[in-house]
């Protein structure tokens, strides 16, 4: 298990002795996490199917999709934040225990950003805004989002792998 704190530290003296605290990543429950679902790229997948046939876009089918993305997010990061990111007393690499709390901290955001893109879209399947101005600003928001969660989906694979890398050593 690889365990590394943020910069954020909290001092705790009990017994004399300073101990630092922050955010840990654990590289084995992560992974399997990512590994076990790919729901949430399927759900992208599929979206972005329903949003290229913009003349005949099916509204509800798209809101539902979306639905169904958000609350696979909401799991899935949940899952991420319970097992794979936890607080701990072990002070062993900040720069790395850095990007692990910054990786934390962007689920919310992502996961925000997506309710916000369905409330675009339900106000197009109740006909609250027009279609017209509307739907490629809806387009180009699901992009803008697809982006930002794949890259994060990276970044954080990449911190397992040089993790991992530093935990077993590579060859030369």
């Amino acid at each position: 298990m690889s365990s590394w704190l943020t910069e954020r530290d909290v001092r705790d003296t009990r017994g004399g002795m300073t101990r630092l605290q922050g955010v840990t990543l654990n590289v084995a429950f992560l992974n399997d996490i990512k590994q076990g679902t790919k729901k949430p790229e399927e759900l992208i997948r599929d979206i972005r199917a329903l949003l290229v046939n913009q003349l005949s876009l099916d509204s509800a089918a798209l809101v539902n999709q979306m639905h169904a993305l958000r609350d696979e997010l909401e799991t899935y990061f949940a899952l991420e934040e319970f097992y794979g990111y936890f607080k701990s007393a072990h002070l062993i690499q900040p720069t790395v225990s850095r990007r692990a709390e910054s990786l934390q901290t962007q689920h919310e955001q992502i996961y925000l950003e997506i309710c916000s893109i369905i409330d675009l879209a339900e106000g197009l399947l109740y006909r609250e805004i027009e279609l017209r101005p509307t739907l490629p600003i809806l387009v180009s928001r699901f992009s803008t989002f697809t982006q930002t969660f794949l890259q994060h989906e990276q970044e954080e694979f990449d911190l397992m792998m040089q993790l991992c890398n530093q935990e077993i050593g590579v060859g030369d």
